[in-house]
């Protein structure tokens, strides 16, 4: 019986003692290196990560398994955040019409560019029909017969220009007060 018990023990001991493979036994005597997967490269340490020893990639020097695991820290307790007796609301979006395409109602556009495709478009518009053309000459101060009159010449009606709207509002602040029972 001890001869089995101490046949077993020799066989541990020897076994703690010899290599873990034919590769370390070859590398055993190089400087420690470690090389582990990461994204796109591989990273190499002086001594072993245990927690990454599925990503182990080569080593040289002992085999991982002769250092000592570090302790595994305990998780930290997944706690709620503290309580807070308000709330703050986002103020909401405030609704504006949707854009019309007018000129006028774009006043960063150049004023005098504005009033000048005014006058165009008037003159489009009342030159599209023969009774629109007698209203442009005689607005122009041309008679029915070709006559100039200089006292009849009436400007192109302006565009009416709206003020710039104002720049972005500060959105209101709503606290309210909750009880939480």
């Amino acid at each position: 019986m001890y001869t089995r018990i101490a046949t077993v023990g020799l066989a541990a001991l020897l076994g703690a003692c010899s290599y873990v493979s034919e590769y370390e036994k070859a590398v055993y005597d190089l400087e420690p290196t470690y090389c582990y997967k990461s994204i796109g490269t591989v990273a190499c340490y002086k001594e072993p990560f245990h927690r990454d020893e599925k990503r182990l990639v080569n080593y040289f020097g002992p085999h991982p398994s002769r250092y000592d695991k570090p302790e595994t820290l305990e998780a930290t307790p997944i706690a709620a955040p503290e309580m807070i007796n308000y709330w703050v609301k986002d103020a909401e979006p405030i609704p504006r019409p949707a854009p019309t395409g007018k000129v006028s109602d774009m006043p960063w556009l150049d004023p005098a560019v504005a009033k000048t495709q005014a006058e165009h478009r008037e003159f489009l518009r009342l030159s599209a029909n023969p009774g629109g053309t007698r209203v442009l000459l005689s607005k122009m101060g041309i008679g029915p017969n070709g006559q100039v009159s200089r006292k009849a010449a009436q400007p192109v009606s302006q565009p009416i220009t709206q003020p710039a709207p104002n720049t972005q509002l500060k959105p209101p602040v709503v606290e309210v007060e909750v009880e939480v029972n």
